[in-house]
């Protein structure tokens, strides 16, 4: 998936600090607590952000304080305080959806999927065919796999696909939703769309190698020969070749002479 959420951009860096020429003593720290949160070190970030917060008076200001330092606890795995300076952002700025992706994002990090259903829901009251749209529903196709809804996890990537037709990694995971469905053929035609926009998606050639041999198993071959298991098997040997040891197994059994 593609981000949605970008860590911050020159020029809103230069349109916050113009428009808060009282704060422009703050600009430095600031750009300093953004590069310990790209360089992912979480604690120093939160603390970053926390000592501007005790110092920020601009609405703007705080609202990315609170943006990043709400990313900086998901990164400590710290998901309530996360959730929390998400809540302080969206009241400084209720019209920002991107703000409810974050919330939304943090609630399933928290596994707290009902909550972080109703944030995605939302968005999607407000757009349905930007990028937070997108995120929306990329998000509720997710939280519906993780929850065991594999129908509506497919109709939400149906709603992803429609607005973007190049992205890998949802085709990835409507093709492993097809497959908690037993529609061996349809998640086949999805992990060769994930491989054709990503060639070294290791995770797709060993799904779509295990879903050709359970498509043949569907069809009454319980256990396939091995002449029938040749295109399968090219799957899952280049699976193995990108690094996936967890294939052996079916290599074992199905691609190695009998």
């Amino acid at each position: 998936m593609k981000p949605f959420r970008y860590i911050i951009i020159p020029f809103l860096l230069l349109f916050l600090f113009q428009q808060t020429h009282a704060q422009a003593e703050l600009k430095t720290d600031f750009e300093q607590a953004v590069k310990l949160l790209q360089a992912k070190d979480y604690l120093q970030a939160e603390k970053a952000f926390t000592d501007l917060l005790t110092k920020a008076t601009d609405d703007g200001l705080k609202k990315y304080c609170y943006i990043y330092r709400s990313m900086a606890y998901n990164g400590l795995a710290n998901y309530k305080n996360s959730v929390a300076d998400m809540n302080k952002a969206i009241a400084l700025d209720p019209a920002d959806l991107a703000s409810y992706t974050d919330r939304g994002k943090a609630k399933a990090f928290a596994k707290d999927f009902n909550s972080a259903r109703q944030d995605f829901l939302f968005i999607l009251t407000k757009d349905t065919t930007g990028k937070q749209a997108q995120a929306a529903f990329y998000f509720l196709g997710k939280i519906a796999y993780q929850q065991n809804y594999f129908q509506q996890s497919v109709l939400y990537y149906d709603k992803y696909v429609a607005l973007d037709s190049t992205d890998a990694e949802v085709y990835f995971n409507r093709g492993a939703a097809k497959d908690m469905l037993m529609d061996a053929a349809g998640s086949i035609s999805d992990y060769t769309r994930a491989i054709h926009y990503k060639p070294n998606y290791m995770e797709a050639y060993a799904n779509r190698g295990v879903a050709k041999i359970n498509l043949l198993s569907k069809k009454g071959n319980v256990i396939p020969v091995k002449n029938q298991t040749i295109d399968a098997c090219a799957d899952l040997k280049r699976a193995k070749q990108l690094g996936d040891d967890t294939v052996d197994d079916m290599i074992f059994i199905h691609c190695t002479s009998k």
